[in-house]
């Protein structure tokens, strides 16, 4: 009797086991499959970087919005927020802003005194996307209330005084209140009677303490000197002052009576008794177009409509009766003139020669009472250049005829 013994082999890794059945017994064999390197893809999601957000204020609590962040077809799960101070130390909000967001809003409450900017970091489960630029600034004053200030159209390197402020209106020679020793400066702008800012208008920065020049533009000893102001009109105006390559102040929020149009101003930058003064010149104007010279001539004047020569009816050296025309000018050497004759006779011809020799005339074929007039020569034939008539010969009109040479 045949004894049948079940095996178990060890598989390693790679190894395939077979087993064949032949008859009554069993074989038991295993080998080991090679093949080509396989390569798995698979499709990945970024997070992308959160949208700069949008603030507005209502005393001191700043709403923050923004646009959503998708992670692949999805959107994200939620939304950190961040606020800035002015020197670009990071805070933490409060109000709805506090902890993560769900939504695309929220409201950041007691904010304190100072400059803030917000920026948005979107989240989806462990991970987070790059932080967004930062939002407009928000500042808010000593008595509570916030002002949105927005960055400048034209964005230039900022020097050493450069940022978002609040411009009050009033004198700076007689202000409402004596600032605190050592405060850090504030602006005043004067108007004007009008109220709207103009030639001869100024900007002041000045605080508790006199202000360096070389604070406000590196190695400046405080003398007059050029700059320009951009004064940008909207629900919030803002100026700002640049020297050309770097903004030397702003954006500064001003009080919307005073800017009711875009303007750019040339002025004077100063250092007065301690307070650097910015006085206002003419705005810029763009020069009016030179009638004279953009006014194009008249192509048609003194045109005959019909032939696009000169009216010989009309031009004061003939006699509309008679027809005869002024005298010519002299023909010019190497150029052939035809004269026509009275009506009824052959036109003659005086060529004008070139060099020494003499020009001559043949009046012996005046017409003959009676006779043709001789046919015009074909400029073609005789291989002489095409003439030029003005005007019409075919009227009894006199007129000269050019040939070129």
């Amino acid at each position: 009797m045949k004894r049948l013994i079940a095996t178990s082999p060890a598989v390693l890794g790679g190894i395939a086991a077979v087993t064949l059945v032949a008859g009554a017994g069993a074989a038991i064999a295993a080998w080991r499959v090679q093949s080509d390197e396989v390569v798995l893809t698979a499709e990945t999601a970024t997070l992308s970087p959160g949208n700069k957000p949008v603030v507005s204020a209502a005393g001191n609590v700043v709403t923050v919005s923004w646009t959503p962040n998708t992670f692949g077809e999805r959107k994200v799960d939620s939304y950190r927020i961040q606020r800035y101070d002015l020197a670009g130390s990071v805070q933490q909000p409060q109000g709805t802003c506090e902890e993560n967001v769900a939504k695309e809003s929220c409201a950041d409450s007691g904010v304190p005194t100072g400059s803030w900017r917000y920026t948005v970091v979107p989240v989806k489960g462990g991970w987070t996307g790059p932080e967004s630029a930062k939002s407009d600034a928000v500042i808010v004053a000593a008595d509570g209330k916030a002002v949105v200030v927005p960055d400048p159209a034209v964005e230039k390197p900022a020097g050493p005084a450069a940022g978002p402020a609040v411009v009050a209106i009033g004198d700076p020679a007689q202000p409402a209140a004596t600032p605190a020793p050592g405060s850090p400066p504030a602006w005043t702008v004067q108007p004007g009677t009008d109220g709207v800012l103009g030639t001869d208008d100024t900007l002041t920065y000045a605080g508790g303490a006199p202000v360096a020049p070389g604070d406000v533009v590196t190695g400046w000893d405080g003398k007059a000197r050029p700059v320009t102001v951009v004064a940008e009109a909207g629900a919030q105006p803002v100026l700002t002052v640049d020297d050309g390559a770097t903004r030397v102040f702003g954006p500064l929020a001003v009080p919307p009576a005073t800017v009711p149009a875009n303007a750019t101003f040339d002025a004077t930058l100063a250092e007065v008794q301690g307070r650097i003064v910015v006085t206002l010149g003419a705005p810029r104007v763009a020069p009016a177009p030179d009638e004279a010279a953009t006014a194009p001539a008249d192509p048609t004047a003194g045109a005959d409509p019909t032939t696009g020569g000169t009216d010989l009816g009309t031009n004061p050296g003939t006699d509309p009766g008679t027809g005869t025309p002024e005298t010519p000018a002299a023909p010019t050497p190497g150029t052939e003139t035809t004269e026509t004759a009275e009506p009824g006779g052959t036109p003659s011809t005086t060529e004008s020669a070139g060099g020494d020799e003499p020009a001559t005339g043949d009046t012996s074929t005046a017409g003959t009472e009676g006779e043709p007039d001789a046919p015009a020569t074909d400029a073609a034939a005789t291989s002489e250049p095409a003439a030029e008539v003005s005007p019409s010969t075919a009227t009894s009109d006199a007129a000269v005829v050019l040939v070129a040479t």
